[in-house]
């Protein structure tokens, strides 16, 4: 080559130079090959530039990128029209053919003055007379071909060359830099993913650890799986019944409810998408295109949705085959080949952790349930009859009954036709039984003959009676057992909650007490066991009958307990506690009557009962409440849920809303579980006619945190057992701690109830509480000794 003049070495390396500098902020080779061809057209003035890169097998050159621009003359002046993009324009060239392809063979440039004398040249445009390649090399490695046509003879010149050289130079070095950067990432990512797949294969293994049941097992596998892949649209199928049905026990969708997944009859001739990938027992990855032709062939059916993307890998062998699905119903997101292998690959452990999993959950099951009936055995009976009797003692349900039962004269039919018939006798009256209770009861096998019932929910004496009346009936008739009628009956003895009750054993024990009564009376019916004295029996009826006189003579009164607060010490509200003046009982607190109103159904009335009286005494000490002042009403479940306490409440704030905004409605979590839709729409009215709710008892009940971001709450009242340990060294001041921090966040107020000590009362200030109440500041007061105690406390705050 010869040497370029000054001015060409300095235009040069000025153009190499800027291309350098300008390629420094390109990511992509698709970037930097479509600048490359650019800038040669602008800069070096060519008519075109087309960029050829290296194909994967290394024998042919493919069109990457170019742009054109064409000068043309019209009376002796020059037009050039505006640069042209011409990347899409498609072409292939094998090594050794023409210009570009002995370039890539020779890895040499080819500067060609007159195409007409170039041996073997390929013509293209009969207006091509001149062409410049040059090939793209990092270390003697081909990347690719920069060329150039000219419609001039003798148009390139060694300036041209010596440039494009140089910026094949440039541009390798670019193109190399980022494919190691590339491959760098790339191998990261694979490290990463095989972590990934380490950790989820971990995981899977210790899910039988720790999980309690089935459910939660697939939840978290669940979840492992969505560590891996987009697992939105999940389920696992597993065959049953001898591999006659599939079943779904887990699938999560966005699109299809759970009743799409309910089990399916396998029909060889009718398949769906699941029964086809389990019958040809391979893994599919199909997308929407691939499941309409096979829908089209009738190789399956779908039950649901169509998504864009179905990926299926069976697991297991025999009637032990089980098969793990993820679905995608957005083409934004479609399953590939690598989410293919590697659901196949955590396939066998997810089959393995289902296997330990029912093994365990065989082995519990057998562990609380009675092997002949798969009925809860005494064990599980005991648990949920504990759980069910501290519900009660908690005022979170009102009743429990336990019916324990005996089969009459069962020794007599073992004795007869022998211990196998007897055992199916028994399931036999189990099944009876059985379509005789509720979804919330729960039906014991205790041993031998004897059988017991837990009725929970909500229950009166009338659904007792019916309940056990009905299980007679149907344990009466023959039972047709191995062609033998075999007839039976049932003694049942029943015992219910009260507040007299000393504990869930007791109960049974009374039941059972009762069950000998009836057996004693005869067979083939039912005793109560009678704990409570005749007169406290007939008192509860005489407070139901008396109830509707004493809210005609205004025998139920107020007591007022004042509500300060922790930061300035002012009394700012109180709450009402109502007391029954009974005529001949005496001076009644709620503890007595509450429950039997509650059964009784007349607990709204005495709930609007309060209510009015709460309205009637703000608007009589108007003239000296300050005007944040609030008082605290309770109301039960059932008011809460009732539309006359909602009507009533719109009603007042449209007569004095000035008077209504001083009301604050105090709830329990009882009324937030069992009416959650009434809650919700009675909450939104109250916020509109801002009447703050507070949520009274905390800590005791279901004592959720959710409830503070479900529902729409002003106040959190503290239930005095977590006060009562403020003294000592107790969990439950790091929880309470918690407990009012999370409400501050959420900007509701705390409030400690059963404030007793000077002690409890300082702890509870430095824990951030807002707002107390308890002894140690007032006891429940009349009106007039409360209007006393307000003002001289107004007074002292003043004289401060």
């Amino acid at each position: 080559m010869s040497e370029l003049s000054k001015s060409e070495t300095i235009k040069s390396l000025t153009i190499t130079n800027q291309f350098a500098t300008d390629i420094l902020l390109l990511n992509t080779p698709s970037e930097i090959w479509q600048y490359l061809a650019q800038n040669i057209v602008e800069k070096l003035g060519f008519e075109d530039a087309v960029i050829y890169t290296l194909d994967a097998g290394g024998k042919t050159l493919s069109r990457m990128s170019g742009f054109d621009k064409k000068i043309s003359f019209d009376n002796g002046k020059s037009i050039t029209t505006p640069i042209r993009d011409t990347s899409s324009n498609s072409m292939i060239i094998p090594f050794n053919q023409g210009v570009i392809g002995k370039v890539a063979a020779t890895q040499q440039p080819i500067l060609v003055k007159d195409t007409r004398e170039f041996e073997s040249y390929i013509v293209e445009d009969e207006t091509t007379l001149s062409e410049l390649a040059v090939p793209i090399l990092f270390q003697q490695q081909l990347l690719g071909v920069i060329d150039s046509e000219h419609a001039s003879v003798n148009f390139y010149t060694e300036y041209h060359l010596k440039t494009l050289t140089a910026l094949a130079t440039i541009t390798a070095m670019k193109i190399s830099q980022i494919i190691k950067v590339d491959g760098l990432e790339e191998v990261i990512e694979n490290l990463e993913y095989a972590n990934k797949i380490q950790d989820a294969l971990f995981e899977i293994a210790e899910i039988i650890f720790k999980t309690k049941n089935i459910d939660e097992f697939y939840q978290y596998l669940h979840q492992c799986i969505g560590r891996l892949t987009l697992a939105k649209n999940f389920f696992v199928a597993l065959l049953k019944e001898d591999g006659r049905t599939i079943d779904f026990p887990y699938a999560i969708d966005e699109f299809d409810d759970r009743s799409t997944f309910t089990s399916i009859n396998i029909d060889p001739n009718s398949l769906s998408i699941t029964g086809y990938a389990l019958a040809k027992d391979q893994p599919f990855l199909l997308y929407e295109k691939d499941i309409q032709k096979m829908l089209d062939d009738k190789a399956i059916y779908i039950r649901g949705s169509i998504p864009k993307a179905w990926l299926g890998v069976p697991f297991g062998s025999g009637i032990n085959k089980g098969i793990v699905v993820v679905q995608s119903y957005s083409t934004e997101f479609l399953f590939q080949e690598k989410d293919k292998q590697l659901l196949m690959f955590v396939a066998k452990h997810i089959n393995n952790a289902i296997e330990r999993m029912e093994a365990k959950q065989k082995l519990q099951f057998l562990a609380l349930h009675d092997p002949l009936t798969n009925l809860p055995n005494r064990s599980l009976f005991k648990d949920r009859t504990q759980h069910a009797f501290l519900h009660c003692l908690n005022n979170r349900q009102d009743n429990i009954a336990i019916l324990f039962i005996d089969v009459d004269r069962f020794k007599q039919v073992n004795d007869t036709y022998g211990h196998h018939v007897g055992d199916k006798l028994l399931v036999a009256i189990v099944e009876a039984i059985m379509t005789r209770l509720r979804n919330t009861d729960t039906l014991a096998r205790l041993g031998g003959d004897e059988f017991a019932i837990l009725l929970d929910g909500k229950i009166d004496y009338e659904t007792i009676c019916r309940i056990t009346e009905s299980i007679l009936v149907a344990t009466a008739a023959a039972f047709n057992i191995d062609g033998l009628n075999i007839f039976s009956s049932v003694s049942i003895g029943i015992a219910t909650y009260s507040h007299s009750s000393k504990s869930a054993e007791q109960l049974l024990i009374d039941a059972d007490h009762a069950m000998y009564q009836a057996k004693l009376k005869g067979r083939n019916q039912y005793v109560f066991f009678e704990a409570l004295e005749e007169q406290n029996k007939s008192t509860n009826v005489k407070v139901e009958y008396d109830f509707d006189n004493a809210v005609k003579n205004l025998e139920f009164i107020g007591n007022y307990q004042p509500l300060i607060d922790f930061d300035s010490g002012d009394v700012i509200g109180a709450e009402i506690l109502v007391r029954w003046q009974h005529p001949k009982l005496g001076l009644l607190y709620p503890d007595f009557f509450i429950p039997i109103l509650e059964k009784s159904g007349q607990i709204v009335q005495l709930d609007l009962y309060m209510l009015k009286l709460a309205v009637s005494k703000l608007n009589l000490w108007a003239d000296w409440l300050p005007k944040q002042f609030k008082l605290s009403v309770n109301v039960s479940t059932s008011g809460f849920a009732s539309e006359d306490f909602i009507s009533y409440l719109q009603e007042q704030h449209l007569l004095s809303a000035e008077i209504t905004s001083r009301l604050c409605v105090e709830i329990t979590e009882e009324s937030l579980i069992l009416n959650v839709d009434a809650v919700k729409k009675h909450l939104d009215i109250l916020k509109n006619i801002n009447i703050p709710v507070a949520l009274d008892d905390f800590g005791t009940g279901f004592s959720s945190l959710s409830y503070l971001h479900q529902f729409s709450l002003d106040y959190l009242k503290i239930d005095k057992s977590f006060v009562d340990d403020l003294n000592e060294v107790s969990n439950k001041v790091l929880i309470l701690d918690a407990v009012v921090n999370l409400a501050k966040s959420l900007k509701i107020k705390t409030t400690a109830e059963g404030i007793e000590t000077a002690e409890q009362y300082q702890k509870l200030k430095e824990i951030g509480c807002d707002l107390g109440q308890g002894y140690h500041i007032a006891k429940p007061l009349l009106d007039s000794d409360f209007k006393r105690f307000f003002l001289n406390s107004v007074s002292e705050c003043q004289l401060i």
